[in-house]
C-alpha cells in the first residue's frame, strides 16, 4: 500500500492521504520531474480484484487522457504500483460543487449561470469527441475558490463508437438522482441523457434540492420515470420564467423535445445570463443575504 513519503515510479513523491472512496484512495503528490503538485488515485486492493472496477479504472485513464478543456480535470499519467493501478491527474485545491451546495444551501442565478456555462463548454467538447460522461452530478464537478468549474470522474463513460466497456453500456449505472427516465427504462446512454443530467444539475443549483429523493434509489429511479420533473419556480418563486424554460427543455421525457446538443441549452444559458434586468431582479435582497428559499 501507498505509505507518506513513497516515491512512486522514481517520480511522483507522495505528500498527504487526501480521500477515500468506495474504490480508491487519493493522495497529494509531488511530480520531481515536472516540478508540479499532482492527485495520485489508486484502486484499493479489494477493487483492484474485481475485473468489472479494473475495466472503470482503466476507461477513465483512458477516456480522460485524450480530453484538453479549461473545464476538464487534467489527467497526466497512468500505471501501477504493487500490482494496482494509478491515475496521476491536476491537483484540485477547491471543492467539489456538491460540497459548495452543503455550504451554501442553493447558488444565485448568475453564479448558477456561469457554473452551467462551463459546465456546458466542457460537455459540448466530451460529446463533439464521441464521448459519453454518463455521471454528470455536483459530485462529479470541482469548483474553486476562483470560480473555476471542471468535470471529473469518466469511471462509467463510453465512447459513442467503440465499446470499451463490454457490457457495462447494458446495464443501469450512475447516480439515480440525475439518471434519465430513457436510461432507467434500458435505453443506451447518449448526448441527451447527459444533458437531462446537467439539467437536474442546473435545477439543483438554482434550488438546493434534487428533484426527486429518497433513501431507496429504486424510488428515486422510477420517480423521474412516472412523475412530470417540478418547475424550480416551486422553490425559488423569484426565479425568472426563463430557469423554469430551460430546466423543462433539458428534462424533457419526450426526446423530441429535449435539447438535442449541449450547446444548445449552453446557449440559452448564456442568453439567459446576459439579460441583466432579468439577473438583476431574480433574487431579493433578503433571499441573497439569508438564504430564505421556499419549498
Amino acid at each position: 500500500m501507498i505509505k507518506i513519503n513513497d516515491l512512486i515510479d522514481e517520480r511522483y513523491k507522495i505528500k498527504v492521504s487526501i480521500g477515500h472512496g468506495g474504490m480508491s484512495d487519493v493522495f497529494e503528490g509531488y511530480d520531481i520531474i515536472m516540478k508540479r503538485a499532482i492527485a495520485l488515485k489508486i484502486l484499493n486492493e479489494e477493487s483492484a480484484n474485481n475485473p468489472q472496477n479494473l475495466i472503470r479504472f482503466e476507461n477513465e485513464a483512458r477516456i480522460a487522457a485524450s480530453l484538453f478543456h479549461p473545464n476538464i480535470v487534467r489527467i497526466y499519467d497512468y500505471g501501477y504500483f504493487e500490482g494496482s493501478p494509478y491515475i496521476v491527474n491536476e491537483l484540485q485545491k477547491g471543492q467539489t460543487l456538491k460540497d459548495f451546495l452543503n455550504f451554501k444551501k442553493f447558488v444565485s442565478l448568475p453564479v448558477s449561470c456561469q457554473i452551467m456555462i462551463q459546465v456546458l463548454e466542457a460537455l459540448s467538447y466530451i460529446h463533439s469527441k464521441g464521448i459519453i460522461h454518463r455521471d454528470i452530478k455536483p459530485q462529479n464537478i470541482f469548483y474553486g475558490s476562483d470560480g473555476i468549474a471542471k468535470i471529473a470522474d469518466f469511471g462509467i463513460s463510453m465512447i459513442k463508437y467503440y465499446d470499451l466497456n463490454i457490457d457495462e453500456h447494458k446495464k443501469v449505472v450512475g447516480t439515480a438522482q440525475y439518471l434519465s427516465p430513457e436510461v432507467i427504462k434500458g435505453s443506451k446512454p447518449n448526448e441527451q441523457s447527459d444533458i437531462y443530467a446537467a439539467g437536474v444539475t442546473f435545477f439543483e443549483l438554482l434550488t438546493g434540492y434534487v428533484p426527486f429523493d429518497d433513501t431507496n434509489a429504486n424510488k428515486v429511479a422510477y420517480d423521474h420515470v412516472r412523475y412530470d420533473f417540478p418547475s424550480p419556480l416551486d422553490f425559488m418563486p423569484t426565479l425568472p420564467q426563463k430557469c423554469e424554460d430551460i430546466v423543462k427543455k433539458a428534462t424533457n421525457k419526450d426526446l423530441n423535445i429535449r435539447y438535442s446538443s449541449s450547446f444548445e441549452m449552453l446557449e440559452d444559458i448564456k442568453d439567459l445570463y446576459n439579460d441583466k434586468n432579468v439577473i438583476k431582479k431574480s433574487t431579493p435582497l433578503l433571499t441573497r443575504l439569508f438564504g430564505f428559499i421556499h419549498k
